[in-house]
């Protein structure tokens, strides 16, 4: 297999290959690592790569499957981390000028998992500082671009990851998600991106932006590749003070089941304003889902609140000056300029404010919790964004508002059920669109499932951009 045909398996792929001896983990890993030098000087997708530890981590695996010992079908993937995620004994940087020299002690929770697991570690993909942003432009590490037209954003905060996985300089990455921030980087660099409900996977050894908000999850080809990683992700993790304890569960046991007669839920206040050409793409995929035998019906969680975007902000511009503090009182020039007024606005907000906006969201909560249950519906499907990946700003330090461009993705992030997007067309220019499922909390299976179903009669998640 040439180069560009292996650094486009999906895990699955690689892990049957690899298990049969027809695939050394090493040939794949490096294969990766030539893919990323060909091509990360016109993407800039990775601030830091690990290629010493990776390769001995992929050499390790090859051992494994040599003596038929392989962990599991994550033994010998290389998998790209978000510079959020804490590496024992390399830099994480968060992003910012403040952790240009922070070396953690020990792996994050979530990276432990996957090198139990026989993964390996890539390296530290891009994202905006702090991962305040949707766009991936750094004030430190410079912009990160669309692999399908480099003068485009690959959204954000998990730009970086997006694009790596797009481009075939990762099988996969690990992003995180306070508002959309692995889908809109799913949806924009046409790969498939899971946000898993609050609380199955640990953000412990993450940096935060916003705890009640915050979600760790994956960006690979598939829908199955998500329940593959997914099912090394999800453990209970102490250190993660809003893990929560759930049964063991086998996220791939059920993903190829039909969903025939399923009945999902189409919200149309979230279709308003959406582009022409997001528009033409789903309506597209609800021809795909009633061709799958499931049923589409419309319902408005939150009728009767118009403005409930405003009522929320409150919410992570504070928790996330909370957790910067420090930096803002004692190294404020360590954080670009736009980045830091962000964050001091969320100082300012009132204690009040805060309370009023954490109860809103519990009740925006129930509210969508209620809607599938008395609608009789399996789960939501939406465009994933409104818009496609919008031009890179000529300022990599500016990081415009941005609310439309999240308004359907952090609608889950408040309500904290899980939620997928995967590839589901272009527009004329060749720019990606998304689809996304989001399901009751905890049925991350079926959201799964049903992204997996659609990927099962489509082809949008094979296309390669043209780098």
């Amino acid at each position: 297999m040439s180069d560009l045909d292996l650094v486009y398996l999906s895990i699955a792929e690689a892990a049957e290959m690899i298990a049969a001896k027809w695939l050394s983990p090493v040939e794949l890993t490096e294969a990766v690592f030539r893919r990323i030098e060909a091509t990360d000087g016109t993407l800039n997708a990775y601030n830091r790569l690990m290629r010493d530890s990776a390769l001995a981590e992929a050499k390790a695996s090859a051992e494994r499957a040599a003596a038929g010992r392989l962990i599991g079908p994550l033994d010998g993937i290389p998998i790209g981390l978000k510079d959020l995620y804490d590496t024992a004994g390399v830099i994480t940087t968060g992003g910012t000028g403040s952790y240009r020299a922070r070396v953690p002690a020990r792996d994050a929770t979530t990276v432990r998992l996957l090198r139990e697991a026989g993964g390996g570690m890539t390296g530290k993909t891009n994202t905006p500082e702090l991962a305040l942003g949707g766009t991936t432009n750094n004030a430190h590490y410079g912009p990160t671009r669309n692999p399908w037209n480099t003068d485009r954003v690959p959204g954000g905060s998990s730009g970086g990851s997006g694009a790596a996985v797009a481009a075939g300089q990762a099988i996969a990455a690990m992003g995180t998600d306070t508002g959309g921030s692995i889908r809109i980087p799913a949806a924009f660099c046409g790969v498939t991106g899971h946000k898993p409900s609050h609380g199955l996977v640990s953000r412990a050894g993450v940096l935060p932006l916003s705890l009640t908000l915050d979600h760790a999850g994956p960006l690979a080809r598939t829908a199955l590749d998500c329940a593959l990683l997914l099912n090394a992700l999800a453990a209970y993790d102490p250190a993660d003070l809003d893990s929560i304890p759930r049964p063991a569960e086998d996220f791939t046991a059920g993903v190829g089941q039909p969903i025939a007669g399923l009945r999902l839920a189409v919200i149309p206040s979230l279709l308003i304003e959406c582009q022409p050409a997001v528009l033409a793409s789903f309506e597209a995929s609800l021809d795909v889902l009633r061709g799958l035998g499931a049923e589409i019906g419309t319902a408005e969680p939150m009728a009767g609140f118009d403005d409930w975007r405003a009522d929320l902000l409150p919410i992570m511009a504070t928790e996330a000056a909370a957790y910067n503090e420090k930096i803002l009182a004692h190294t404020p020039p360590t954080v670009s300029e736009p980045v830091r007024a962000m964050m001091l606005r969320g100082a300012q907000n009132s204690g009040v404010e805060y309370a009023r906006a954490l109860a809103f969201r519990k009740l925006m909560e129930q509210r969508y919790e209620h809607a599938l249950v008395e609608g009789g519906f399996a789960a939501y499907v939406l465009p994933t964004s409104p818009q496609v990946a919008e031009t890179i700003a000529p300022d990599p330090t500016a990081e415009p508002p941005q609310p439309l461009k999240f308004r359907n993705t952090t609608v889950f992030n408040q309500n904290r059920q899980p939620s997928i997007s995967i590839p589901n067309g272009f527009d004329a220019d060749g720019l990606p669109t998304g689809l996304m499922f989001s399901g009751p909390r905890w049925q991350d299976a079926l959201v799964l499932r049903l992204g997996h179903a659609v990927q099962q009669v489509t082809d949008w998640h094979l296309k390669r951009p043209s780098l």
